[in-house]
């Protein structure tokens, strides 16, 4: 019984440990991500951006959208777009940015 005891506790030293270390080697990220949400007034065909007008601050943002992505847009019949397909005046919503 006594064994026992103190292999549970054994373990429950090493779980801990192992939880409390996980954090100390997960990758920090250097950059932020936010949503932007907005009126495309720009596409850029050449280097994969768009200018995008943020609802509510009416501030401008350059998105580029890497090769493959989709993008949320609030166009009937097609809520998700490919860079190809969007033209400007579409308004898009919830874009992940890095800033």
């Amino acid at each position: 019984m006594k064994r026992l005891h103190k292999a549970v506790i054994s373990f429950g030293i090493v779980a801990m440990l192992m939880a409390g270390s996980a954090s100390a080697f997960a990758k920090s990220e250097s950059s932020k991500e936010r949503s932007v949400s907005g009126a495309i007034v720009s596409i850029d065909r050449t280097t994969r951006t768009l200018t995008v007008r943020e609802q509510g601050s009416n501030r401008l943002t350059q998105v580029r959208v890497p090769a493959g992505r989709y993008v949320r847009t609030s166009q009937a019949g097609l809520s998700f777009a490919s860079f190809d397909q969007l033209i400007p005046g579409m308004f898009l919503r919830e874009v992940r940015v890095e800033y």
